[in-house]
């Protein structure tokens, strides 16, 4: 599989089946129709300070954790694009996050220089409660000065139901976790689909319950699974949360895709989360961001400039509020 492509199994778009009103509340709303695979991205890697050349030929590095900035410089008329379509206030701080065939574009509000320092980052072009007109660092201002009640309606808008995860990731997702008790785990699912209002929520109550208002949670893609009775003090939960997470990235599906966990098995700032990335959500490159930003701001646009998810309505309906995040009314 390459960059740019679509996992086996996958459709050749993402399907719309989400109404634009129901999420209306958490911003704009997008498509992952008809993205080319173009040049022009930084990487995960450590130390670099200049892009190659040829970008169209990096590969994300694995277990890297200080990103490789985009350090070339793009035109301002790219840089205004990307401002008005996904919030970029500073391009220098974008770069290709993943190191798998799902690579996204990400972009951090302040440059992270240290393995262990944990910044704000989020997926260009996932949905969220970003307003049109503003960008990352004024959302997340906004947000962590906020009342965390008014992004939710009420305190839960989440599942932790494998009914409200992406159709497509479903049985998958099903298969391992029947796959990971017979292995011998013990284990509870404790959230699955995940609002961008409830990913706001965390941000807005702080302590670190969440760096980003972004979310594969939000596209039913990830699921938070916890081992034994979830505390990591205890010697013999932490060796089996541990020997889980290096199963489940171990794991194959059927059709060959892998589930992913942020960190490595026996370190991350978010143990539970194991998502499956998809290679058809998020951009892969600058240039496609840009790309995507001249069809969707152009007069007249069909195509959003956001991705939207492909979502089971009836599962996740009654868990996206209809109250503004603004206002809460």
């Amino acid at each position: 599989m390459r960059i740019g492509g679509l996992f086996a199994g996958e459709t050749a778009r993402v399907r719309w089946t989400l109404a634009a009103a129901l999420m209306a509340s958490v911003g704009s709303i997008a498509t992952a129709q008809g993205i080319p695979a173009l040049k022009g991205a930084s990487t995960l890697h450590e130390a670099p300070t200049t892009l190659p050349a040829d970008t169209s030929t990096i590969e994300p590095a694995i277990n890297h954790v200080i990103p490789r900035y985009l350090s070339t410089p793009i035109p301002a008329a790219d840089a205004d694009l990307l401002r008005r379509a996904f919030g970029i206030e500073d391009p220098s701080r974008l770069y290709v996050s993943d190191s798998t065939d799902g690579a996204t574009l990400k972009y951090d509000t302040r440059r992270k220089t240290c393995a262990g320092c944990l910044v704000n980052s989020y997926h260009v072009g996932y949905i969220s409660v970003r307003e049109p007109t503003e960008s990352w660092e004024e959302v997340e201002k906004r947000v962590q000065v906020a009342k965390a009640k008014i992004f939710t309606g009420g305190p839960h808008p989440a599942s932790e139901s494998l009914s409200a995860l992406d159709p497509d990731v479903r049985p998958l997702a099903e298969a391992m976790l029947r796959d990971a008790k017979e292995a011998g785990f013990k284990f509870h699912v404790t959230a699955t689909y995940r609002s961008p209002l409830r990913q706001a929520f965390l941000m807005s109550k702080g302590r670190g319950r969440t760096h980003t208002l972004t979310s594969n949670h939000s596209y039913g893609r990830a699921l938070d699974i916890v081992i034994d009775n979830g505390n990591r003090g205890n010697k013999k939960t932490k060796r089996d949360w541990i020997a889980f997470r290096k199963w489940v990235t171990e794991y194959k599906t059927p059709t060959g895709e892998s589930f992913r966990i942020l960190g490595r098995p026996d370190a991350a700032w978010d143990w539970p989360h194991v998502e499956m990335p998809s290679s058809a959500l998020g951009f892969h490159s600058v240039d496609e961001a840009v790309a995507r930003a001249k069809e969707c701001l152009a007069p007249g646009a069909a195509v959003p400039c956001d991705f939207q998810p492909h979502l089971p309505l009836e599962a996740i309906a009654p868990l996206v509020p209809q109250a503004s995040a603004r206002t809460g009314k």
